[in-house]
């Protein structure tokens, strides 16, 4: 990567267990038990959530993990690199403190962020209601904590809900008001499949506002676990192993649900991203998805291959992946984003740049620019 060559990345994080402990402070009473907050226990602060420790407030990454040497490589980097989890009250923890997380943007040498946040408390919470104030809660955080960092390079997605079709399309209509530039949702616990039209209140309002919906993997759903605690401690890295080399697959749900639905001939001002996803699978399942509509699914009545709505309206984000170079034309160089995946334990920072000379060393400039900065630009209008 040229050194001056504008980077922006279209995926990084801000997770649950680097907010605010007082972010769901004073809610209504029958939630008072339930809604997300932090505890001091022996050992430091912890978050509970539906009145369940769900593990340390400033931990490792999305899983709350207390930091552990040698359990994950490049969470060993970065706590090399000065990157401190500190469990303590009044600790400033860097991803949410907004100097640091600046630093830590101009240490990796990039230049702006989509930020997606605390990926899994619509997956936490079983009441709907609790669900959408948690995320109207977060999402004015959100919109404060851009302005409060540098709001030029730092752009948080709101939390759509995921409870009711109206209640997406309200929030989406305010967020963009507060200038969120797009959202992202959890589906995982949604209210009604996504192949139905009964989501086209949201689909709406995200095309009418300009507010791409994005679909973050947060693991693939089909795993078969281990039998017992026992099983689990014996067997617990062959079984990381497996649910993080297929935790990214879990949004091929997604793209086939969503363009099942039809919803981007109904609506072709609107953009979708599935996050995190990797790319090289999309081709193979593009194939199916047309040859299966072909075969048994006409009757839906699209009026071009389910595959062709992908490429007007769809973007993926990725990492690294080095089997990049042949896919990117079955895909399309205008619908492939990278992200640096900041702060979680698979991040490529600080060493952004180097991994992508790396990636992208063989492409043209053109698709490069395309990759790392334009597409995203262009997506979110920054």
């Amino acid at each position: 990567m040229d050194g001056h060559q504008r980077l922006i990345s279209g995926d990084n994080h801000i997770d649950l267990t680097y907010l605010p402990p007082d972010l769901w402070a004073n809610p209504p009473a029958k939630w008072r038990l339930l809604a997300p907050r932090v505890e001091e226990l022996e050992d430091g602060c912890h978050w509970f959530v539906e009145a369940q420790d769900k593990g340390m407030w400033n931990g490792v990454g999305p899983g709350f993990l207390p930091y552990t040497k040698g359990a994950l490589a490049r969470i060993d980097l970065m706590k090399d690199l000065g990157f401190e989890w500190d469990y303590r009250p009044g600790a400033k923890p860097r991803p949410t403190t907004p100097e640091l997380r600046l630093a830590d943007l101009d240490r990796d040498g990039v230049d702006a962020e989509i930020i997606y946040g605390c990926l899994m408390i619509n997956e936490m919470i079983a009441d709907p209601k609790l669900r959408l104030w948690c995320d109207q809660r977060y999402n004015d955080w959100a919109a404060d904590f851009a302005k409060r960092s540098d709001p030029k390079r730092v752009f948080p997605l709101a939390l759509v809900p995921n409870n009711d079709p109206q209640d997406a399309a309200a929030e989406i209509r305010r967020c963009a008001k507060m200038g969120l530039k797009g959202g992202d949702f959890a589906f995982k616990r949604m209210s009604l499949p996504l192949y139905t039209n009964l989501w086209d209140p949201m689909w709406q309002a995200a095309a009418e506002c300009k507010f791409p919906i994005s679909f973050h993997s947060t693991g693939f759903k089909a795993l078969r676990a281990p039998d017992s605690p026992e099983q689990e401690k014996e067997y617990f890295l062959q079984y990381r192993l497996v649910r993080s080399s297929l935790f990214q697959l879990d949004t091929m749900e997604v793209l086939v649900s969503v363009l099942a639905s039809g919803a981007c001939e109904r609506f072709p001002e609107l953009n979708f991203v599935l996050g995190e996803s990797g790319v090289t699978w999309l081709p193979y399942v593009f194939d199916r998805l047309d040859t299966e509509y072909y075969d048994r699914a006409r009757g839906i009545g699209l009026k071009m291959r389910p595959s062709d709505y992908f490429r007007r309206q769809g973007f993926v984000t990725y990492q690294q992946d080095q089997y990049l170079e042949p896919i990117v034309p079955l895909i399309g160089e205008d619908n492939i984003i990278w992200g640096a995946d900041y702060p979680h334990p698979d991040c490529l920072w600080p060493d952004s740049r180097k991994i992508l000379e790396k990636n992208l060393g063989g492409f043209p400039e053109r698709v490069r620019r395309k990759i790392t900065c334009e597409n995203v630009a262009r997506l979110y209008n920054i």
